[in-house]
Formats: structure tokens, sequence, C-alpha cells
């Protein structure tokens, strides 16, 4: 379970510096607030935006493949409750 947690905590942790790097920071001021009265068009907001959105999927999709294999430990655990490795019988 130790492995489990410290993969969730790396995967996790990568998801969110990719997201941080995609995030197109420079543009973020020209989607809300207009310069000299020019705002970008929707087409370049979404192509600076496409990073962005590849990793928030990536991310959803992690999260319910860590879901499903919880759940999966978690029924396999409930069906054999053998005592844990180790412990004194």
């Amino acid at each position: 379970m130790r492995t489990l947690a410290v993969v969730r905590i790396v995967v996790f942790a990568l998801l969110l510096i990719y997201t941080l790097y995609a995030m197109p920071w420079k543009y973020l001021d020209l989607v809300f607030f207009p310069r000299d009265g020019v705002l970008l068009a929707t087409g370049d907001v979404l192509r600076a935006l496409k990073t962005l959105i590849v990793a928030s999927w990536l991310a959803v999709a992690w999260i319910g493949v860590d879901a499903y294999l919880g759940f999966t430990l978690q029924r396999r655990q409930r069906a054999d409750p053998s005592p844990a490795p180790g412990a004194a019988k």
C-alpha cells in the first residue's frame, strides 16, 4: 500500500508541474482583459489552452484509474481477509 501511495503522489506532482508549465501565462491577461481594446480571438485562445486541456484530461484519466484500482484493492481485501504479513498468530 505504501508503494501505491508513493506512485499516486509522484504522478499527481508530475501532472501538477506539467499543468503549471503548460499554462499560457502570457495570454491570460489578453483573454480576460483587453489591452488597447484588443482581445485574443477564440481560435488563438483555444490553441494556447490546448496543452492545458490535454493536461487536465490526463489528470482526470489518472484519477479515474486510481479510483478504480483503489476500489479493486478494497474489494480483494474484503473477499480475502487474511492477516497482514509478519503479524503474530
